[in-house]
């Protein structure tokens, strides 16, 4: 999920790149062949047994994957699992480029809906849901098949109270007060947060959505190369506060370290669906089925939680109440199906904003 420095512009600039490149797909294939059909039930297991492997392109962290792949192979041992991490943009971005040259080397694909919707118009995935799954949140209008629902990302705000107290600095309680004037300089900014802006402009309206963004952007934040990082930074103090850090990470750092990190979840939360779903052409469907099964069940979502403290929809896995309670902090979702021309409208308004473009 991070990334080096000398490359954080470069990726910045490939997040719209990618919607473009997808767009003019179209809702064409990309070249993939004839899906092939999926076993059921016990034959299931079989198929992927004898498939022996699969591949997995994953935005989850390498400790995320590492963890979930001792669980499955623990449970269904012979199936051998093979990870490519990365950001969200740049496997949508490989994908897409592999497909189009013939290659089809992925089974499964995970990352932000924003970008697997943009893989469905492409034709770069392929319809298949478990018979056991998380329920989809409203909004979610991708077609059946693809409300393949891992977890749920939030952005939430993070600060070292630690350091904001020496500051002498009133805590910040909502996104607005890191627009006043105390605390210019004082936070860091993702310019690659499309979902984040797609969720404020659902909660807030558009033109309300983009003045926050560009008052905020007015008060110098650092841009952070990822969430993950612009966490680990307001651990350390410097920069003292985020708003762009996840909320499962923020809610989790928040109980392991109380000095360092306090989490201030917005309300209404922005909140994104994360998905994972069966690339079209995969060569070991029944293999990624099975994988998906098992992610999406009881037991694979438990496996997820405890593992990194993620969201999940599911009503009988137990989530951190701090970093999700609906009754309590409203879910503002993004739109993922907003289409590849709003997408890159609102990137561009994102980027701008915090002088990125």
């Amino acid at each position: 999920m991070q990334r080096s420095g000398t490359r954080a512009w470069a990726v910045a600039s490939a997040l719209a790149l990618t919607a473009t490149t997808l767009a003019g797909c179209g809702s064409s294939s990309v070249g993939s062949p004839k899906a092939a059909p999926i076993a059921t039930g016990n034959a299931l297991v079989a198929a992927a047994k004898k498939e022996g492997s699969l591949t997995f392109y994953g935005s989850f962290s390498n400790k995320e994957l590492a963890a979930l792949t001792k669980a499955f192979s623990a449970t269904y041992p012979g199936i051998k699992v093979s990870s490519l991490q990365n950001s969200v943009d740049k496997l949508t971005a490989r994908l897409v480029t592999e497909q189009k040259g013939g290659k089809h080397n992925a089974d499964l694909f995970q990352g932000d809906a924003s970008y697997a919707n943009e893989l469905i118009a492409a034709g770069a995935l392929q319809p298949y849901s478990p018979a056991d799954v998380p329920t989809a949140p409203p909004g979610l209008n991708v077609p059946n098949g693809y409300k393949n629902v891992d977890s749920v990302l939030t952005t939430v705000m993070a600060y070292n109270p630690t350091v904001v107290k020496q500051k002498g600095l009133t805590p910040p309680t909502a996104f607005q007060d890191l627009a006043k004037p105390q605390w210019k300089g004082q936070f860091s900014a993702d310019s690659r947060g499309v979902n984040w802006y797609e969720a404020l402009i659902q909660s807030q309206g558009h033109d309300k959505a983009k003045t926050l963004m560009t008052e905020l952007g007015a008060n110098s934040p650092r841009l952070s190369e990822s969430h993950t990082l612009a966490l680990t930074q307001v651990q350390a103090g410097e920069p003292m506060a985020t708003i762009a850090a996840y909320g499962y990470s923020s809610a989790k750092a928040a109980r392991e370290t109380p000095d360092s990190v306090a989490i201030v979840n917005p309300n209404p939360l922005p909140s994104a669906a994360d998905l994972v779903e069966m690339v079209k052409g995969a060569p070991h469907p029944n293999a990624a089925a099975l994988y998906m099964t098992w992610l999406l069940s009881k037991a694979g979502q438990q496996t997820l939680v405890s593992i990194s403290n993620r969201i999940s929809l599911r009503t009988d896995v137990t989530d951190d109440p701090t970093a999700w309670n609906p009754a309590r902090w409203r879910p503002a979702w993004s739109t993922p199906t907003a289409g590849s021309a709003q997408f890159n409208q609102d990137s561009a308004e994102l980027k701008a904003a915090f002088g990125a473009g």
